[in-house]
């Protein structure tokens, strides 16, 4: 570490402020336009700008000296939340279980925020209260200690990891965009029918080739289902594709590897062997019940949920999915749980052959530029984590991280 850095207490960055929680039973302060953070509210993001509940003026008012203006920083300090960090994007209010630093013009906010954001742990460590419900105050909360380089230097190192942050979100903001596309045009097709819709009266599919649009009759049937498209009657879900059961695979028999495991939640580890290989879906059978991910690669789904086999394209079978309201059909009060046989009873319109080919055609290459940019996320974040420690206690130099980011 440079000479040129110092020590510095969080109480001495500038005003630490412990939010509060104006009267619920007043119904004149909530609703309005002043974010109210709550570390539920710090869900990963680096910067905050709305959250679940917004304050009124006189909602505001009623927790005097508690307004965190934009560019703070605010730390969760209560519970099983402690440590999370976030910067305030717009002027707001916190509750009870949030530190904030108003961090005066001598210090540069991004980089207190990096500072804290890998210190969880730490944080944790410090709090009082013992296992039940471990507190840091805003006394302890004051002295905890940072290094900093100077002004100039801190402002350098958040705005380049900054920048990797704001390639990782746009990463993730084009996959949202990519998947609302697909979904769009699932609903298009096979929902709205718009396609068989634009035929019956004699207009051209919009945003369709002629050889795709083909493949659409031009007039519907009735059915059980209501209208659908000529010949596309309804057939049991069972017809298209098999839930299969996952395998137990308890924390502590897994081994270190790459290959993910899937529990109704998500990849819950990893592990050195795959049961299924990609692309296919899991679907959640307990705990979260009907959730669903799409998985490129090899996996394994433990036994919580089930993974798709067909024979028709998998991306009709997950935007589908997606479509049936699974997340609605718990069968066990005491512990949700997804019967198969339930989801294998529902009925859908039998498409043909040729018209899943060319959705699957469209999608496929959508789910692969998803899939390329989650791995490009991937890299970045792993690089980011591993830079930033270095980066923050002044082992690794700005020039050498940027170096390092070019050839990744």
């Amino acid at each position: 570490m440079s000479s040129e850095w110092q020590t510095l207490t969080l109480g001495e960055l500038g005003r630490i402020v412990t939010g509060k929680t104006p009267k619920t039973t007043e119904a004149n302060n909530f609703g309005g336009e002043i974010p109210f953070v709550t570390p539920t509210d710090m869900d990963c993001r680096k910067v905050i700008c709305s959250t679940a509940r917004y304050l009124t003026e006189l909602g505001a008012s009623t927790v005097k000296n508690s307004i965190i203006p934009a560019g703070s920083v605010m730390v969760s300090c209560i519970g099983s939340d402690m440590g999370k960090s976030v910067i305030a994007g717009r002027d707001c209010v916190t509750n009870q279980q949030i530190n904030s630093i108003i961090v005066d013009g001598r210090f540069d906010s991004g980089f207190v925020y990096y500072n804290l954001s890998m210190r969880k742990a730490e944080l944790q460590h410090l709090a009082s209260g013992g296992s039940t419900m471990p507190i840091l105050n805003k006394g302890h909360f004051s002295e905890v200690e940072i290094s900093l380089p100077p002004v100039a230097e801190q402002r350098q190192i958040s705005a380049f990891l900054g920048a990797i942050d704001d390639r990782i979100a746009l990463l993730r903001e084009t996959n949202a965009t990519l998947e609302s596309i697909a979904q769009g045009l699932f609903k298009s097709w096979f929902v709205d029918f718009d396609p068989v819709r634009a035929k019956q009266q004699g207009r051209e599919p919009e945003n369709m080739d002629e050889a795709t649009a083909t493949l659409f009759p031009d007039s519907f049937e009735e059915s059980e289902l209501g209208l659908v498209p000529r010949g596309w009657q309804p057939q049991r879900l069972e017809t298209l594709m098999e839930l299969s059961y996952g395998k137990a695979l308890k924390a502590n028999d897994r081994i270190a590897g790459e290959v993910p495991v899937y529990g109704s939640g998500g990849i819950t580890g990893y592990h050195n062997e795959s049961l299924v290989n990609g692309p296919s879906i899991i679907v959640g059978r307990k705990g979260t019940v009907g959730s669903l991910y799409w998985e490129d690669q090899s996996f394994f789904p433990i036994d919580t949920v089930f993974y798709v086999r067909s024979s028709i394209p998998m991306t009709y079978c997950f935007y589908l999915l997606q479509t049936l309201g699974l997340t609605d059909m718990n069968t066990d009060a005491a512990v949700p749980g997804l019967n198969r046989n339930n989801v294998y009873r529902l009925m859908v319109p039998s498409v043909p052959e040729p018209v899943l080919s060319a959705f699957d055609d469209i999608t496929g290459i959508i789910r692969g530029a998803i899939f390329r940019n989650n791995q490009q996320a991937q890299t970045l974040t792993t690089l980011r984590d591993t830079l930033l420690p270095r980066l923050i206690s002044g082992k690794l130099r700005l020039p050498e991280a940027e170096a390092m980011v070019k050839q990744a």
